[in-house]
């Protein structure tokens, strides 16, 4: 373990003192930037402008990141997790994306448009993982007609796969394909959004995703993934109001989930087993809503909250069958109250509070909160995705007590930190006392850490590092620390 933290502590090290250094290079070189624009500067504004724009019909774009990943306990919270004699808690990982976008112009209101992307890791730990490169698959993750003034209506359409990530802060929509982490987050989706006045509109969206990637658009290069638990339909409802210094949002989803069956003569990325423990058939019937604004010209707050009604298998699979539905009955609130000091570093505290029910193991009824489409790292980039797997990999059944800061101290960084408290509502998982206690239910401590840096308008990074402490809601067998660190890279063309 001490070998482990100097190892991180020498990478993060190095890696702010270059992202320092950059910033020291940058900036000495300012004024040369801000100087008149010379020919060959000219010569290369040209040269762009023929990369993202090479007729007047036609845009185009393109990104790449590149991600180094390390930390150790993240799925199990135990140091003693092995595989084939070798211990197999730490990871340590690349990860390469690369995506390329098109837009196509029909007229002055319509247009075609896609994406392209290609993500590949290569791997040191864990030692179940090939320790060989696998260069994955490119996928098709955007590809849609859109069209404004749809049908000569006060309408803005987008028909086919999409990213839909602007509905309020994402509580609930943001991530489609959630199984393949941040590769892609996109829906199959036909969303139309009407202009009800000059700061009001509803959108009205139909979702059809599927969990094999390649049911409508193969990949090429396919390696038969799954994106997504079930095979899902939605509908949703989302009014915006913006009108007035209170910001007003209401919606209501439907969300109806069948559970992955076997495919026969394909092997997936998740052992049908697997799939099973948190692949579950349910109807869910979500009413909500949420108001933000500022009290003062340094207070600023957001409340929401949804309730749940219909019919779902409960969350713990060792309760009932994936196919098992009973009554839904279940409560999400989120609220953050947040004091900007209006000073020359844009320092800000903010205090939030987000319960999400869990499931009473002492009734008929289903109780726990499910997020949806909501599925990505929205606080954690641990402890949601990976930690969450325990519990089939659901972020519910919580009470979450976030104290965090936020400043810039300068225009080009960015640090935030956060402290969160975290609970479980309730006791589900009795019947698994391997992995849980039967009376406890503080989840424990989690410290997190973002540095955001902008290098130029093309080039950021950050540095990211979390710190999990579980508390006596985990059994001893899977209560040690995790940590969790990623160095990201990111360039736009």
């Amino acid at each position: 373990m001490a070998q482990n933290g100097t190892k991180l502590i020498f990478v993060f090290v190095f890696l702010l003192a270059g992202l320092l250094v950059a910033a020291q290079v940058q900036a000495a070189q300012t004024p040369a930037s801000t100087a008149p624009a010379s020919a060959g500067a000219q010569a290369s504004s040209d040269q762009s402008d023929w990369f993202h724009n090479p007729e007047p019909w036609f845009e185009q774009g393109a990104d790449f990141r590149f991600r180094e990943h390390y930390g150790y306990n993240w799925k199990k919270l135990n140091n003693d997790v092995k595989y084939k004699g070798d211990f197999d808690n730490t990871f340590h990982f690349e990860r390469y994306r690369t995506r390329w976008w098109t837009k196509t112009k029909l007229d002055d209101n319509s247009a075609i448009n896609t994406r392209v992307t290609w993500e590949f890791r290569t791997w040191d730990k864990p030692p179940d993982q090939s320790q060989s490169t696998d260069f994955d698959e490119i996928i098709i993750d955007n590809l849609n007609y859109s069209a404004k003034n749809f049908l000569d209506l006060p309408v803005t359409a987008v028909l086919g796969r999409q990213d839909i990530t602007n509905l309020g802060q994402g509580w609930l929509v943001f991530d489609g394909t959630p199984l393949d982490g941040s590769r892609t987050f996109y829906f199959d989706a036909l969303r139309f959004t009407w202009d009800l006045g000059e700061k009001t509109k509803l959108d009205t969206i139909y979702i059809h995703n599927m969990p094999d990637s390649d049911w409508w658009l193969k990949p090429i290069n396919d390696r038969d993934k799954y994106v997504t638990q079930e095979q899902e339909n939605g509908a949703i409802l989302y009014l915006t109001d913006k009108s007035t210094p209170t910001q007003l949002e209401g919606y209501f989803m439907y969300k109806n989930n069948n559970p992955v069956k076997p495919i026969v003569g394909k092997a997936f990325n998740f052992p049908q087993a697997a799939v099973n423990a948190y692949s579950k058939k349910a109807d869910i019937f979500t009413f909500g809503g949420a108001v933000s604004g500022s009290i003062t010209d340094n207070w600023g707050y957001r409340v929401e909250g949804a309730v749940q009604t219909g019919r779902s298998a409960s969350p713990n699979s060792a309760v009932t069958a994936n196919t098992q539905e009973a009554e839904l009955l279940a409560f999400g609130e989120k609220s953050t109250l947040e004091y900007s000091f209006k000073d020359d570093l844009d320092n800000k505290l903010h205090v939030t509070y987000e319960y999400l029910s869990g499931d009473d193991p002492d009734t008929k009824h289903v109780t726990a909160f499910n997020p949806l489409w909501g599925q990505w790292p929205q606080w954690t980039e641990m402890y949601q995705p990976y930690t969450t797997q325990m519990e089939d990999n659901l972020v519910s059944n919580m009470h979450r007590l976030d104290f965090g800061h936020k400043f810039k101290p300068n225009t080009q960084w960015e640090i935030l930190t956060d402290w969160n408290l975290l609970w479980a509502a309730e006791n589900t998982y009795k019947s698994a006392p391997a992995k849980f206690t039967e009376d406890g239910k503080f989840r424990g401590h989690l410290f997190t850490c973002w540095a955001r840096y902008n290098f130029s308008k093309q080039l950021s990074g950050n540095l990211v590092g979390e710190y999990f402490m579980p508390g006596n809601y985990y059994a001893k067998a899977n209560n040690d620390d995790a940590l969790y660190f990623h160095f990201t890279i990111s360039y736009t063309f």
